[in-house]
């Protein structure tokens, strides 16, 4: 699914404090109040996009404090992630958790204080829950506390979620940050700050302190909005490549016989970004792609499996039913180094999250695999600029009854 943009409906006269999409530029009731103020720019943007508007009276009243329900809603809709969208229902459908050390269970996350929020009723919470921006053991007895002031410390957090960073984050928890301050940061936040300030979206202050405690502005929290969005979209559908998705299946016949079903096909099918000479492609285009190239080869598996979605974690888990044994297997692009662990096909971070949708790394055009392999390496041509990717369905030799 390409993303879309929604326009947000006015909202409840009792959510005065939210933006109630009566006023912006060119509806005859300008925002006045942004008109020379250091942030106009970004303000003036966000509300040409759609997710952002101002107040009735027609002003947006840049220096007010927001709080952790209208941040929520704001990054939610910058990112697409509204309750109606697609991508919203499928993370909602497959949401998966650990459950012990080694089973899995559907994930049901629950904040205790939000019966009756507008949040909830307009069906942001559960979006912002499904979809992993907001986590409810990140809050003191998973009291979410909607109206609270957003402190500083929070929006590194959820604007680290939004871009996929939570793997590179929990790396570095409890690691010193080089701010005076960094005594009151707390351990398991230094990652997420460190996370946001090297992407830009967050700043130190000229006495070298963060103030991880410090409210936030509605035009503050507009511009780091927009700094994570520059970040997330940067590279974004690429023109002038080729994708030719390479499908091939070894399917076991009776006496010991084996079919072979093989297509390439050319496709338009799947999303491509570039960043730093790295190719990421959607993790659930391919897997769809699969599925979809299965049937129409009459395999015999065609409608195993799923692609499930850890909210949590931000990883997905694609897995077919009845297989019992696990294996793994790692590979480098570049300097990295990749592994998987897994049922059949699973990745986790390092990746790049793009409208919540996960962006796994296929090529690295630095050091470029002329074939390509298993682990989504794609293969690249680069004098017809044509990158392969490899999509094999294979089962573990051991399947349960």
């Amino acid at each position: 699914m390409k993303p879309m943009r929604q326009m947000v409906c006015a909202l409840l006269a009792v959510t005065l404090l939210i933006p109630a999409a009566a006023a912006s530029p060119g509806s005859g009731n300008p925002l006045w109040d942004v008109q020379g103020h250091w942030a106009q720019k970004e303000i003036q943007e966000a509300v040409a996009a759609g997710w952002v508007d101002g107040y009735p009276d027609g002003s947006f009243q840049p220096e007010k404090t927001i709080t952790r329900a209208e941040f929520t809603k704001l990054l939610l809709d910058a990112i697409h992630l509204t309750p109606d969208s697609e991508t919203v229902a499928w993370m909602t459908e497959t949401a998966t958790t650990k459950d012990g050390r080694y089973s899995e269970k559907k994930y049901v996350p629950i904040l205790n204080d939000m019966d009756g929020h507008w949040l909830t009723t307009q069906g942001w919470t559960d979006a912002a829950l499904y979809s992993g921006m907001v986590v409810p053991d990140d809050y003191n007895g998973k009291n979410f506390r909607p109206e609270k002031e957003i402190a500083r410390y929070e929006i590194a957090l959820m604007t680290d979620r939004a871009l996929g960073l939570v793997y590179p984050a929990n790396q570095y928890a409890g690691e010193d940050l080089p701010f005076a301050d960094n005594g009151e940061i707390l351990d398991w936040m230094k990652g997420y700050v460190h996370e946001a300030v090297q992407a830009g979206i967050l700043e130190g202050y000229p006495d070298n302190t963060f103030r991880p405690n410090q409210t936030s502005t509605r035009a503050e929290a507009v511009v780091m909005i927009q700094r994570m969005l520059h970040e997330m979209e940067q590279g974004l559908n690429p023109s002038g490549i080729t994708v030719i998705a390479w499908y091939r299946e070894k399917v076991d016949l009776l006496f010991d016989e084996v079919q072979i079903l093989e297509e390439r096909r050319t496709t338009d099918q799947i999303r491509l970004q570039i960043v730093d000479n790295m190719i990421y492609a959607n993790l659930r285009d391919i897997y769809d792609l699969l599925q979809q190239m299965m049937v129409d080869n009459n395999s015999p598996n065609a409608g195993d499996g799923m692609l499930n979605w850890w909210p949590i974690e931000q990883k997905s888990e694609s897995f077919v039913p009845n297989i019992s044994n696990y294996f793994s297997y790692s590979y480098r692009m570049g300097d990295q180094e990749y592994t998987w662990k897994t049922r059949l096909e699973s990745f986790s971070v390092p990746a790049r999250s793009l409208y919540g949708e996960i962006m796994v790394p296929v090529c690295d055009l630095t050091h470029p695999n002329k074939e390509p392999g298993e682990g989504w390496q794609a293969g690249w041509d680069g004098n017809t600029n044509t990158l392969t990717l490899y999509l094999p369905f294979q089962k573990p030799l051991f399947v349960g009854s």
